[in-house]
């Protein structure tokens, strides 16, 4: 869809006069712009410039539709490695609708672009150039009807500049009210016009920094700050009292980062690594608070955003040879690089012989005493440095497009396209296992009386440094450097594309009432590879993070798919009385994939404006999303994940009604009962695995809508727009934590969620897992066609442009929207859970930015809010109505303030300054550290622009 490029801005952002024909995203079909079936919200480039985001997906989720969408801060730390093991690092990647990043069709120009991540279709927003962008629409509903598979919640089109003849450039800089998260940009562009107008080279380049941000970097997350929204071990003797309550000083208990001895062999620490009695925190249900253990805040978060630096080089040009014949070309070089640290790796329950030279004279002596050769130290190892990642991402995309008029009623358009992203996946800080065991395993020197490493006795390892486990260190870098590596893997993602359509009317033949029945059709030839290669230490299971021998392993598949499509669109009338505008339309789209066979997709969509000033629009639709390579192909790999099993009398009546009696039916078969033993202390090691059986996912989408442009008030318009979606058959990859709660929360046991998990029928070491009969000791995390999604809401679009005399011009924009449902249901049959109303997917959301223009002074403010949303899902509050404490089961309202002043001092060249978050807001206390608002707090930046030539 290249001719989206000739268009400003859709309907909706339009002034009210506005009538060219153009290609709106949506629909190859070329109509005037008001006309348009489809709900589309729109930003242009002035918009997010004056935002003061140099990261588009974080201007982007100021929009209502895109709320939930995962930037660099959900891509960090933790989140960076939990979300998924390899290569997600400062990905930024969109979410329409909430229905997930898989389910959101990014196009550049109309056209796909290659995925930023091993194994799925989802693109990095890091790899389009912010200053590029000429707009951006967000459309809902008949996408795949248009573009293919993906799109079933909707698509997010970039239209990037076009025939810029002059130089542009642009720098900022940034940094937060407390001194870091510095922000580095720079964008230049040199674009010339020749051939008499015909002919257009633009070459930009795109330059950004944002530097790392740690947890520890922001006083109210830190430990002594901190506070967290754990069982209340009080209420289970008084039903009165929250079963939840807020405690700070939270710790992990029987790890210390100072170290946990077990001298007796009874599984408790007796010394801390000091050869002091060891301080047992209070118990506080699953931690405890004070003493001697590690505390929570902080330790496995790591950073709160990571360092990431981007370049980005583009070319794009064309030759009009005539107008049956118009040649072009783009050409794209992006280069990634995200760094973040998350976790310490710690040491647990490894075994110190009692002649290494560390262990102190009062552990020795007491651990005789017991009758012990051994003793057992648990370390959380903070001197050793945070595990980390870092990924290397460079994505090469080139298109080459003919295009031209067959004839007066209809014209042609062929492209080829070829993306390719690799990315160079590198964990930092492991431990390899061999060599660490040896550091650990220490004795006397017989010649030297000094510590060694018992090997070197040998001569076997003389690079081995010995390592200490008790006490805090600090361990020497010479020490960790034998045993402490960066270790990196490769992942590489292919995309080619070959299109070709012919778009028209047909005038020649006949005309309706209201003009010439038009028409677009062609054909989609399209290839997906994908392939991951661990190294070879993860593939061995060399390090102390992976603990499944041979499970982490090479992966990859490969799809193509043959599609024809088309699109009608009827003007049954034009100008007449009560029907200024009156069409219907229809698109249609036919696949067959390698992987799934056929599938197919339509829209029917109509126009009614009674008058001028007021237009009706809809659409219904069937929309598809075939199965990713990831979901399909990915081989067996291992995994672990901690879960807090809902058999447990806490979490027993947490769920929905068929919780209690599946748990007792689950537990009789294995000879368990519900007991508070159930709960594993450990991380449970499983697998993941693709699922070759597939199918694709169909969603039925219907939107209602109306737009205001009433002459009366010259400068309004104003959409309101409904919309529906029903996904069924859905692909369903649970997060392991939640498997064991959709196992028994389902009207049965006989389900795929039950058939995933192993619970154990003995008692005893399990796995790697204490366990009692009952116990969960392993599962398998694999997809299914088995999950339903439905959300249905509200947008609201509102644009006022109002041009006074001496008081200057004010451009008012509203985006609202209203969230009336999003559920989940896990399989057929299975009870509803109710999405609404949770962090990230609020019921009502409005982004209000008005700008102030007066000579050459600017003034530009932006309100992004949100109600406050439920800390927990409303299906607990609803089984355990004195959950918590109600300040602690809603989140604040999101308030954040922003505010840029530019001024242009001559002709092209301009400043401007800002604030994101003027008023600071800070983030509630409790388990997230992101909500209602990034904890990154107020935010300060500065700028300048240049711009030579003319557009």
């Amino acid at each position: 869809q290249p001719a989206t490029a000739a268009a400003a801005q859709p309907a909706e952002a339009r002034a009210a006069g506005a009538q060219a024909d153009v290609v709106v995203t949506g629909s190859r079909i070329v109509r005037p712009d008001y006309a348009a079936p489809n709900p589309i919200v729109s930003f242009n480039a002035a918009a997010i410039q004056q935002s003061g985001n140099t990261n588009i997906t974080n201007f982007l989720e100021r929009i209502p539709a895109l709320t939930g969408s995962r930037d660099s801060t959900q891509t960090s730390g933790g989140n960076a490695v939990y979300s998924n093991p390899f290569g997600a690092a400062g990905l930024n990647e969109l979410n329409l609708r909430n229905l997930g990043t898989n389910r959101t069709l990014v196009l550049v120009d109309g056209r796909r672009h290659v995925a930023g991540e091993a194994n799925s279709a989802a693109v990095d927003i890091n790899s389009i150039p912010t200053d590029l962008i000429e707009r951006v629409d967000v459309l809902t509903g008949g996408a795949s009807a248009v573009y293919g598979a993906d799109g079933v919640s909707g698509v997010v089109n970039f239209i990037l500049k076009r025939n810029f003849d002059g130089i542009s450039a642009r720098s900022q800089i940034g940094i937060s009210s407390r001194g870091d998260a510095g922000n580095r940009f720079a964008s230049i562009a040199v674009g010339h016009n020749f051939a008499d107008g015909r002919a257009n080279l633009t070459l930009a380049y795109e330059f950004n920094a944002d530097d790392r941000l740690e947890n520890d970097d922001r006083a109210y997350l830190r430990a002594d700050q901190r506070r967290y929204l754990i069982p209340n071990d009080a209420a289970g003797t008084n039903p009165a009292l929250p079963q939840n309550v807020l405690v700070g000083d939270l710790r992990y208990p029987g790890e210390s980062p100072i170290g946990a001895v077990d001298v007796d062999g009874d599984g408790f620490a007796d010394f801390n690594g000091l050869g002091q009695p060891y301080r047992h925190g209070t118990p506080a249900s699953y931690y405890s608070t004070g003493g001697d253990d590690t505390p929570v805040a902080g330790f496995y978060s790591g950073d709160l955003a990571p360092r990431i630096v981007r370049h980005d080089v583009n070319l794009l040009g064309h030759y009009d040879v005539s107008d049956a014949f118009k040649l072009s070309i783009e050409g794209k070089y992006a280069q990634t690089k995200a760094t973040t640290f998350d976790y310490y790796i710690g040491t647990y329950g490894t075994p110190i012989t009692l002649d290494n030279p560390f262990v102190p004279t009062a552990i020795r002596n007491a651990a005789l005493a017991a009758g012990q050769s051994f003793v057992s130290v648990t370390r959380d190892n903070i001197d050793y440095g945070r595990h980390g990642e870092s990924d290397f991402r460079q994505t090469y995309r080139g298109v080459l497009d003919a295009s031209g008029r067959i004839s007066s009623h209809a014209t042609y358009d062929a492209y080829y396209e070829y993306g390719r992203t690799d990315v160079a996946i590198t964990k930092l800080n492991e431990l390899l296992n061999d060599r660490y065991n040896q550091a650990l395993d220490v004795v006397t020197s017989p010649t030297t009386g000094q510590p060694v490493c018992r090997s070197n006795l040998s001569g076997g390892n003389p690079a081995c440094l010995p390592v200490s486990l008790f006490g805090p260190g600090p361990t020497s870098q010479a020490a960790l450097g034998y045993f402490q590596v960066n270790d990196t893997s490769f992942a590489r993602i292919t995309q080619s594309v070959a299109n070709a359509s012919v778009s028209g009317d047909f005038g020649a033949f006949f005309r309706l009432p209201g003009g010439p029945l038009q028409f677009s059709f062609g054909g989609e030839y399209r290839r997906e590879t994908s392939n991951f290669n661990p190294s070879d230490n993860l593939v061995n299971n060399r390090f102390i993070a992976y603990t499944e021998p041979s499970l982490v392993v090479a992966s990859g598949g490969r799809f193509d798919v043959k599609e024809a499509f088309g699109e009608l669109n009827a003007p049954i009338l034009q100008g007449s009385r009560f029907a200024e505008t009156l069409s219907v339309g229809a698109a249609y789209r036919f696949s067959h994939y390698s992987t799934i066979g056929d599938t197919t997709t339509w829209q029917f969509n109509g126009v009614y404006a009674p008058i001028r000033d007021i237009s009706f629009r809809g659409s219904y639709g069937e929309a598809v999303r075939a199965p990713n390579i990831g979901e399909l192909f990915q081989p067996v790999s291992g995994d672990s994940a901690f879960f807090q099993d809902p058999c447990q009398p806490k979490r027993i009546g947490l769920g929905t009604q068929y919780r209690a009696n599946n748990c007792a039916t689950l537990l009789a078969s294995l000879g368990g009962t519900v007991s508070d033993a159930l709960q594993t202390v450990s991380n449970v090691i499983g697998s993941r695995s693709g699922n070759p059986n597939l199918k694709a996912e169909m969603a039925r989408t219907w939107t209602a809508g109306v737009v205001l442009r009433p002459r009366f008030l010259a400068g309004l318009t104003a959409s309101f727009d409904w919309y529906d979606i029903n996904l069924k058959g859905a692909i369903n990859t649970p997060d392991p934590s939640s498997l064991a709660d959709l196992c028994v929360d389902s009207p049965t046991t006989d389900n795929p969620f039950c058939r995933s998990i192993t619970r154990t029928n003995t008692v005893g070491i399990v796995n790697g897992v204490t366990a009692v009969k009952g116990t969960i000791v392993s599962y398998v995390v694999q997809p299914q066609n088995v999950a339903g999604f439905r959300t249905a809401g509200l947008d609201v679009n509102i644009n006022y442009l109002l041009r006074t005399g001496g008081a200057g011009t004010f451009d008012l924009r509203l985006v609202g929207g209203y969230l009336n449902r999003l559920e989940f249901i896990g399989v057929p049959g299975a009870p509803v859970t109710d999405n609404l109303d949770q962090a990230g997917r609020p019921k009502f959301n409005a982004n209000f930015s008005p700008t102030w223009t007066l000579g050459a002074f600017t003034l530009g403010y932006n309100l992004r809010w949100a109600d406050g949303t439920r800390t927990v899902d409303k299906l607990t509050t609803d089984n355990a109505p004195n959950y918590a404490p109600p300040a602690q089961l809603r989140y604040s309202d999101l308030w954040q303030h922003d505010v840029q002043v530019g001024y242009e001092v001559r002709s092209g060249v301009s400043f401007y300054l800002g604030a994101l978050n003027l008023t600071d807001q800070q983030p509630d206390p409790g388990n997230s550290i992101n909500q209602p608002v990034s904890a990154v707090g107020r935010y300060f930046y500065a700028g300048v622009k240049l711009r030579t030539g003319a557009r």
